[in-house]
């Protein structure tokens, strides 16, 4: 898996990441009728070890879903993934991997987030993900890396 595409997978993408983005609406996007649900939204949380509740799935919901319709398709899902470079969102993308709440990403928190989306990554490939952005030499991830790395 590439640099760009775990970048992507992690929350930030760029023009160039466009195919890779539809992979990841179509994934998200379970019934593949073009749009994702407030249901699809809380499955794929669920899936990633987030216990969230209605409120928290409408708050997403309406955040994201511009034209107000209760769903969101894939212009609005790639709108909100490239302006992700808020602090906000920067830290929601990273407490998705960070499953322990430890303040970082292990590789096999990686690997298991990765997993559970669907996405073909074996654990050595996690592993070098996480070395190619851990400065610090500890074997994984924390926010101040992950922000590094997201924006570059």
């Amino acid at each position: 898996m590439s640099e760009s595409t775990a970048a992507m997978v992690l929350g930030k993408a760029s023009t160039d990441d466009h195919g890779d983005l539809e992979k990841v609406f179509r994934r998200i996007d379970s019934n593949g009728d073009g749009k994702i649900s407030p249901s699809e939204m809380d499955d794929l949380l669920r899936s990633v070890g987030s216990n969230t509740c209605s409120d928290e799935i409408k708050q997403l919901m309406k955040e994201i879903d511009s034209n107000r319709d209760g769903f969101i398709d894939m212009k609005e899902f790639a709108e909100f993934i490239k302006d992700g470079d808020d602090e906000k969102q920067l830290m929601d993308a990273f407490k998705t991997y960070d499953l322990d709440g430890n303040g970082r990403i292990s590789s096999k928190e990686l690997h298991k987030v990765m997993k559970s989306m669907g996405i073909k990554c074996s654990f050595s490939e996690c592993l070098k993900m996480i070395k190619s952005v851990d400065a610090d030499g500890d074997g994984c991830v924390d926010f101040k890396e992950f922000k590094k790395m997201m924006n570059k």
